[in-house]
């Protein structure tokens, strides 16, 4: 399989497992992943939206609204605990993932819930639909809903959650608040297109808080960190650390500018720390699921950046390097376990979990997004 059979078949993969509500299973062979992630569903939704598939994104999109519209009556019971200094459960917070129907999966006690990046990301890849498609009637009815997020985010943005990973809810984490940070800024470019109602002077306080806390806090020996460790709002404690996600914070949500000293240490910091010997990336130094693998998305999005940045060599690199990497039916996996951090942890998961998630939508939307790129870039690097 080649680029462009890679990048067809991607496309019709991800249509082929969409649900007829919209949602984007994230997984259709991983009992875990039977869900729909606004995280994973928001990058695939934009990727679609790259391609031109307008209605596959729209849908999705609709779907997100059904789902806030359900829940949002959460938010006043947020702000009332956070106002009296009550605890919050887990189960109190808009959930990460839902059914591929739109309702919160109330069956597993364990999996953690609050995890707010795929909001934050939901608001960028919606501006994102809207400013490639221009449907003013789209935007107008799913406003509300775009509010309710907001008001969400500003309320939790603070506190320590799960990350991307879904691990180590007692830190925070930039990656986490990069999203939010784009999406604000996305909403804020929305609601002036069109004459939207919005408290925009509160959403930008927000923002710059935002940016000003992960620039202050989140960044040591010259890179970004993968946490920051909560010991009060002033009194923090951060330590250097690595994560892959960390390239959201470049793009797409642009918290830290791609051509930056900070942005370009970041991205040698990847390199350097973060790829195997073949060339993937890794999640981070001291991840031990399925062994540690490289991770299909984390090589796309190191390489998208790249391409945006010129450095079309790396990022057609990136590009073959995945394409080496499908399987017999041209899938694309969460991860590989050939190059694995550490491979006594590899059997355990399997034993536990089954075989690694394989496809993983969002592999193949992110191949979308550096494909598309680089062909945008310079259409002759691609042959039938």
């Amino acid at each position: 399989m080649n680029q462009k059979e890679l990048y067809q078949f991607s496309i019709e993969l991800i249509e082929r497992y969409q649900h007829p509500s919209g949602a984007f299973i994230a997984s259709p062979n991983f009992e875990n992943y039977g869900y729909s992630w606004l995280r994973d569903g928001s990058y695939i939704a934009a990727a679609l939206d790259r391609v031109g598939h307008r209605d596959s994104a729209a849908s999705f999109h609709c779907w997100v609204d059904g789902v806030v519209r359900r829940y949002h009556v959460k938010i006043n019971g947020i702000r009332s605990a956070l106002t009296e200094g009550e605890p919050l459960s887990d189960r109190d917070f808009l959930f990460t993932r839902y059914s591929l129907e739109g309702f919160e999966d109330l069956t597993d006690e364990t999996w953690g819930n609050f995890q707010y990046d795929g909001y934050g990301t939901w608001l960028w890849s919606f501006s994102k639909h809207i400013d490639r498609w221009g449907d003013a009637d789209l935007v107008r009815t799913i406003w509300p809903s775009v509010r309710h997020v907001l008001d969400y985010l500003s309320l939790v943005w603070r506190l320590p959650s799960y990350d991307c990973w879904e691990e180590h809810p007692e830190l925070l984490h930039p990656y986490s608040m990069g999203c939010v940070y784009g999406g604000m800024q996305a909403a804020l470019a929305l609601a002036d297109r069109y004459g939207l109602p919005l408290d925009r002077s509160s959403i930008e306080d927000q923002s710059t808080a935002i940016h000003e806390f992960v620039l202050e806090k989140g960044v040591c020996e010259g890179s970004l960190v993968k946490h920051i460790y909560p010991n009060g709002y002033e009194n923090f404690c951060c330590r250097p650390g690595l994560d892959a996600s960390l390239l959201g914070l470049i793009h797409p949500y642009g918290l830290v500018d791609i051509n930056s000293t900070l942005s370009d240490a970041t991205l040698q910091a990847i390199r350097d720390e973060l790829t195997s010997p073949s060339g993937g990336i890794y999640r981070y130094a001291k991840d031990t699921y399925y062994g540690g693998g490289t991770w299909i998305l984390l090589t796309a999005w190191l390489g998208w950046i790249e391409a945006l940045a010129g450095d079309r060599d790396r990022a057609r690199e990136r590009l073959d390097w995945i394409v080496s990497r499908t399987d017999g039916k041209g899938w694309l996996a969460e991860q590989l376990t050939d190059e694995v951090l550490f491979p006594e942890m590899t059997k355990p998961w399997i034993e536990r979990w089954g075989p690694v998630a394989t496809p993983l939508l969002w592999s193949h939307a992110m191949y979308l997004n550096l494909y598309t790129t680089l062909k945008e870039k310079d259409d002759t690097l691609f042959h039938d």
